[in-house]
């Protein structure tokens, strides 16, 4: 399962806190069905959250790899970290 956000976020939220900036994190769409197929590979889409589980279902019926691509949203996760930062100081 690949999860896409079209950025390497966690790593931008990593330069982001140390440098200010970001850099080398954002690129296009990929679309994971061909990716996965250009190696011999079936790709699943999940477009929503009620496709994860016909979608695990039907790849593991499949014989052979699978590649599962769901698209995610990051745009929270400095309130995550911020609650994991506060932890780890207690």
């Amino acid at each position: 399962m690949v999860w896409i956000d079209g950025t390497y976020d966690m790593v931008a939220f990593q330069e982001q806190a140390k440098y200010q900036r970001t850099s080398g994190v954002d690129f296009e769409p990929i679309d994971v069905v061909k990716y996965a197929e250009a190696f011999g590979a079936v790709g699943i889409m999940i477009d929503a959250p009620d496709q994860i589980g016909p979608a695990l279902k039907k790849a593991f019926e499949i014989h052979g790899p699978v590649l599962i691509g769901i698209r995610v949203d990051y745009r929270d996760n400095h309130k995550l970290f911020a609650k994991v930062h506060e932890y780890l100081l207690n």
